[in-house]
């Protein structure tokens, strides 16, 4: 299995449980700008060229494209089949018909700027600065707010602000930002960042163009976590527990983003925590929380 679908098991520690006086709320569900995965959603794609990656070729862009709509249509194939209303329309960045962004990682490439430092929060809070920079230069190439009503102007400087001009372009509150970097032969990882966060805007970075790992990292931004046991579960407890959940769900695409996406489904219990169901059913509790946790109904 390549470091690209472990090391996404980075979500899985940014994910956590928070516990109230009677409820337990899993912090990434309908949390932040992606919340319910259902209505109209655009999955905003920014191609970028950095001197750690491989340069973008027209074919490998196109290539690309053909990935993400394979994943839009396979995610909407799921949401018609648990009657959920979804529309997810793809829309990427281009300015006069040149499509990559070209932005340097401060340490050559995604893996490297991460885990620069022992202290992931100082690599995270780079690839943040990464993912700033890329926003501006794709706020320059973005047509001027002229609504009329606006009388403070939206200073497009990081990827909050650009999300938010998104936003009042495309009409809808779910914009899913993702970064596409040309390393689909390398050894290389993708990620999401924020999506349990109550201040920083979520994104997510892929670095090749599978179909399951682009969904698998959508799904990311709507709250899903990792279900597969990564370098990053350390502990035994988590180690067998993912490993229980593993064998029960052998088709789960946050389990298994290295399979063929026709192969793979989405399961209750990421249902639960991509909004497509209110409650967390008695199965998938007893896989991620003790049998004294109660969880939130939406």
């Amino acid at each position: 299995m390549k470091k690209s679908i472990l090391i996404i098991g980075l979500m899985a520690i940014l994910c956590s449980c928070r516990v109230s006086f009677q409820k337990t709320r899993v912090s990434t569900v309908r949390n932040n700008v992606c919340k319910a995965l259902r209505g109209k959603v655009v999955l905003y794609a920014v191609f970028v060229d950095s001197e750690g990656t491989h340069p973008w070729t027209e074919y490998d862009i196109n290539s690309t494209k053909d990935s993400i709509s394979k994943a839009i249509n396979w995610i909407e194939l799921q949401a018609k089949n648990n009657a959920i209303p979804l529309n997810v329309e793809f829309k990427n960045y281009s300015k006069n018909e040149r499509v990559p962004v070209k932005s340097k990682y401060k340490y050559e490439t995604l893996s490297k700027t991460m885990f620069h430092y022992r202290d992931l929060s100082k690599g995270i809070e780079l690839v943040d600065n990464w993912s700033d920079q890329v926003s501006r230069l794709v706020a320059r190439g973005l047509p001027k707010d002229k609504s009329s009503v606006i009388l403070t102007q939206n200073k497009l400087s990081d990827r909050e602000r650009l999300i938010a001009r998104l936003r009042d372009m495309y009409k809808t509150d779910n914009v899913a930002l993702m970064f596409f970097t040309n390393n689909y032969y390398e050894n290389e990882m993708s990620v999401v960042l924020h999506s349990a966060s109550n201040d920083q805007t979520e994104y997510g970075i892929v670095s090749e163009k599978r179909p399951s790992v682009i969904a698998h990292e959508f799904l990311h931004l709507f709250g899903a976590i990792d279900l597969y046991i990564s370098p990053f579960d350390r502990n035994r407890s988590q180690q067998r527990k993912k490993d229980k959940i593993m064998k029960l769900l052998p088709n789960e695409i946050m389990a298994f983003a290295h399979k063929d996406i026709d192969s793979l489904n989405i399961s209750d219990l990421t249902k639960y925590l991509i909004g497509w169901e209110n409650k967390l059913s008695e199965e998938s509790k007893r896989m991620i929380a003790s049998k004294r946790q109660k969880f939130l109904e939406y």
